[in-house]
């Protein structure tokens, strides 16, 4: 009996301190990160070509295991998309082999300007797919941009191998038929409704032999697979719902009127022939969309966020911010308008679904928004920009007034562009941004990022990630190439890691370097902490491990203590119970 009480009480021990070191390892999420964001890490180390150049990463980590991040990127001198990989929560890093395009396809460079150049996301059993642009010589050689084709890549093993599926093959077309399938904007995977993955690809294209005065609107349009990414259904133009309605028309037809003109200035004029479609602006085939960005909720339901375009009008129209739903797998969409005409929307923008808020969670997106304008441009050039952030409760019907995120003093000038958004499986939003309020004067730039608890109510402090200002006289990012894209970012309950394109690994003695767009540009990444994780890879659990440890130890010894003093004395136990206002009542 003496033996069992013991063993008892050593059993309760020891659960008592494996509770403690869970507590340590694994504690519940913090609402404020536990630090400054970890020192940056050069993410492509050991690639010592002086003319690499790497594209801006998107990044996504495996639901399974959040210790794998994985970071697409394109290589701008073979023009190929690839994958970096960590296993250790970021610490280090590797270029994998495989290429997730196939070999008929091998280039996947698709756009110049703030888009990333291969989207990834995690579905179920850790499944990743990677969405990027397709093409060979022969594509590009029928001019004026060429066939560009649709592809999304399927892999098992986090990038090791790939299957590779053609969503949209235009090979060979010719004339009107060119299509410009470019860029992708994002891809999105529904892991819950299905038996398989339900998997979503955007990104607009256009015909660009196809002129006034019956030109065709560049066009937002969304594919679906619902067999895990092994094939897809036919593209569906997500913004022709919007054009459906006559009422949209007109009010997208009058947005010009939002603009002042400067004296003497007029509105533009071109020749109507009978029967075009300059002649009958006011159809649904003269509008269109651009720069689609897709997320899934946790219900079936899909969410593109687009910008409209027009063919055909004169005046132009200004740009308005929209949001496509759908609840069939794509199917059918319902289209809702997020943001009113107007110079101030840019037409850059992200979307991201968050589990709290109310009953159908909290739909986000942020967008670039001009601060001002140039009063004699009616398409609302910029002269300063920054990050706004709007929220929808109601499944994207009906939207909230949009918040400034960057907190930066509006009257210095700075600049917030090209805004990423990211959301945590506890529903923490992260949201990194472009931002030149630290430039010494050099043209560069850098990642600030802020986060919410509260579905975007409320947000953090604005918080400076690199470690340094970005020289963009260097590289890529707007010298002659202009092939600027987001942050990077993704986001667990433990962490939000970034991963961004840096110059400045840079030989400023070379020759080469000495005038704009020379130079390397490399992927470096960072962190912030909200929780300890990945043991064995943080001096933080390490230390933290310890000592649960040496308490451990300390606890045994002093159990064992115990132990043989009682049994010194015979071995008699008694139990002790209080009772108020008496001495302790024996019991035996």
């Amino acid at each position: 009996m003496l033996k069992h009480r013991y063993g008892r009480r050593l059993a309760l021990v020891g659960v008592g301190l494996v509770a403690l070191a869970q507590g340590v390892a694994g504690a519940a999420p913090n609402k404020s990160p536990l630090g400054p964001p970890t020192q940056p890490i050069q993410a492509t180390k050991g690639d010592e070509d002086p003319l690499r150049t790497y594209s801006g990463p998107f990044m996504a980590v495996d639901p399974s295991n959040s210790n794998n991040i994985v970071a697409s990127t394109a290589d701008f001198r073979s023009r190929k998309c690839l994958l970096l990989r960590s296993g250790d929560g970021g610490s280090t890093w590797k270029n994998l082999d495989a290429v997730p395009a196939n070999a008929s396809y091998p280039s996947c460079i698709s756009n110049n300007s703030n888009v990333f150049q291969g989207p990834l996301a995690f579905g179920r059993n850790s499944t990743l797919y990677y969405g990027l642009a397709g093409w060979d010589i022969q594509d590009r050689a029928v001019g004026s941009g060429g066939n560009v084709n649709i592809l999304v890549a399927r892999s098992t093993d986090l990038g090791e191998t790939w299957q590779t599926a053609i969503v949209r093959n235009v090979r060979g077309n010719e004339g009107e038929k060119v299509e410009n399938n470019r860029p992708v904007g994002q891809i999105a995977v529904d892991s819950k409704s299905g038996k398989d993955d339900i998997v979503y690809i955007s990104w607009q294209y256009s015909t660009p032999f196809v002129t006034a005065p019956n030109a065709n609107p560049t066009r937002a349009v969304v594919a679906t697979s619902v067999d895990g990414g092994r094939t897809f259904g036919d593209p569906v133009d997500i913004a022709d719902p919007a054009w459906q309605n006559p009422a949209n028309r007109q009010k997208a037809m009058q947005s010009y009127t939002a603009t002042t003109l400067a004296p003497g200035v007029t509105t533009t004029t071109i020749a109507r022939p009978e029967g075009s479609r300059v002649a009958q602006p006011d159809q649904a085939a003269n509008f269109g969309g651009r720069n689609p960005a897709i997320t899934v909720d946790n219900k079936g339901h899909a969410y593109a966020l687009w910008f409209n375009t027009g063919a055909n009008l004169a005046p132009a129209v200004l740009t308005g911010e929209f949001v496509s739903v759908t609840s069939d797998n794509g199917k059918t969409w319902q289209a809702y308008q997020a943001g009113p005409y107007g110079p101030y929307t840019n037409g850059i923008g992200r979307i991201a679904w968050s589990p709290g808020g109310g009953p159908q969670g909290t739909v986000h997106i942020v967008s670039q928004v001009n601060t001002t304008v140039t009063p004699q441009n009616t398409s609302g050039i910029a002269s300063s920009a920054t990050i706004a952030h709007k929220m929808s409760t109601d499944g994207g019907k009906t939207w909230s007034e949009p918040k400034i995120l960057p907190d930066f003093d509006a009257k210095d000038m700075f600049v917030g562009v090209i805004p990423m958004i990211s959301v945590a499986p506890n529903g923490r939003v992260d949201v990194a941004w472009w931002d030149t309020r630290s430039d010494p004067g050099i043209r560069g730039n850098d990642v600030y990022y802020t986060y919410s608890n509260d579905d975007g109510k409320t947000w953090s402090k604005n918080t400076r990630v690199t470690d340094r200002t970005i020289d963009r006289k260097y590289g890529v990012w707007g010298n002659n190439f202009d092939m600027s894209s987001p942050v990077g970012i993704a986001s667990t309950n433990a962490y939000a890691v970034f991963g961004w394109d840096d110059t400045r690994n840079t030989d400023t003695s070379l020759a080469a370097n000495s005038g704009f767009g020379g130079g390397t540009t490399d992927i470096y990444t960072s962190a912030v902490q909200f929780e300890v994780f990945g043991a064995g890879t943080s001096s933080a659990v390490k230390v933290a491990l310890a000592a649960v440890v040496g308490v451990l130890v300390v606890g045994l010894i002093l159990l064992g203590v115990s132990v043989s003093s009682k049994r010194r004395t015979g071995g008699t136990t008694e139990k002790t119970k209080v009772t108020s206002g008496k001495e302790p009542a024996k019991v035996k």
